[in-house]
């Protein structure tokens, strides 16, 4: 108490009697102009419930990469559903110079709060080569658990944006499956298809249902009814008893 006293956190009125009465008015933010970060009660609970660590210092880096979360990122779904302070995206080293841990406190701080649950980092694994061919390994994105969807999405459209190893080859992967499972669902609408396996119908079923919720969703949030045109009719799987 006496660290707030003297940071003028806090004021000290009067003392009677080891009891304190304190003004409290400077930890009250007005929240349309001033920047702030919102944690939870159980996110609080579940770092002081942390063993062999300084919990102080747990939580106030964990209030600091929370605040490293941005609020200018806005990440969309495929299904068209949006939010924004999900992701960040900063480095080990960055967050080391921005906090004044090392980096080394840095890493070890992320993976307690992961095993607490407070944290998800996805892990790019993956680089670029820049116009000098020179190999860059993309940054890792993190977040709250809750948002993984978000995250995962937010790291796969930089693999694309940047056009990194791993995404040139597994988008080509994608591509390549998805028209072959288009070209078979034809041949199934034609009375063809008759040699395809069971494993192989059940792969087209769950391709044309994807693409079909798909398209659903753009069409409840765009209201655009060229979307339900792409919608593909399902009566032609009734036959095959799933």
């Amino acid at each position: 108490m006496n660290e707030l006293i003297e940071n003028n956190v806090i004021t000290k009125l009067d003392e009677i009697q080891k009891h304190y009465i304190l003004d409290c008015s400077n930890l009250w933010i007005d929240t349309e102009f001033t920047n702030y970060t919102v944690l939870s009660f159980s996110e609080v609970q579940r770092i002081f419930q942390a063993e062999n660590i300084n919990n102080f210092l747990l939580l106030r880096y964990f209030i600091f990469l929370v605040g490293t979360i941005s609020s200018k990122i806005n990440v969309y779904l495929e299904n068209g559903e949006c939010k924004n302070r999900v992701v960040g995206n900063f480095t080990i080293d960055y967050l080391s110079e921005l906090s004044g841990i090392s980096e080394r406190s840095v890493i070890e701080y992320n993976k307690t709060l992961e095993e607490l649950g407070l944290l998800y980092v996805f892990r790019q694994q993956d680089f670029v080569i820049d116009k000098e061919n020179n190999i860059k390994h993309l940054s890792n994105i993190y977040g709250r658990p809750c948002d993984i969807e978000y995250i995962k999405t937010f790291a796969t459209n930089q693999q694309k944006y940047y056009e990194s190893y791993r995404y040139v080859k597994n988008n080509i992967s994608k591509v390549n499956n998805n028209r072959r499972l288009a070209q078979m669902y034809q041949q199934l609408l034609k009375g063809g298809g008759t040699d395809y396996t069971d494993g192989e119908v059940l792969d087209i079923y769950n391709y044309v249902i994807s693409e079909n919720k798909k398209y659903e969703r753009l069409y409840e949030k765009k209201g655009c009814e060229d979307y339900l045109d792409k919608i593909r009719d399902t009566d032609i799987f009734k036959q095959f008893n799933f």
